[in-house]
């Protein structure tokens, strides 16, 4: 990345990607939103597919992503840019 990437927030529209996995086994998209209102239902969906209890759910104060977690599995939906041009590299 650019240090001028470094320095210039994102801007644009964003998208959230929902995901789902394993620690340490890597994960999967299971879904790409146009917003996390959009999103809400299949995150709750996809955090009632944990086998285990939830030991830990939390939400980032900076990005707003939301994340539960249970036993080794993990559902997270996080905020990424929508990038609609070419990069500078």
């Amino acid at each position: 990345m650019t240090e001028l990437a470094h320095r210039q927030p994102p801007t644009g529209p964003t998208v959230w990607v929902l995901s789902s996995g394993e620690d340490y086994e890597g994960g999967n998209v299971l879904g790409v939103y146009a917003s996390k209102d959009a999103a809400k239902g299949p995150f709750v969906e996809a955090a009632k597919r944990i086998p285990f209890d939830l030991d830990q759910a939390w939400q980032d104060e900076e990005s707003g992503a939301v994340h539960a977690h249970g036993g080794c599995d993990w559902v997270s939906l996080e905020p990424h840019p929508l990038i609609a041009t070419t990069q500078l590299t």
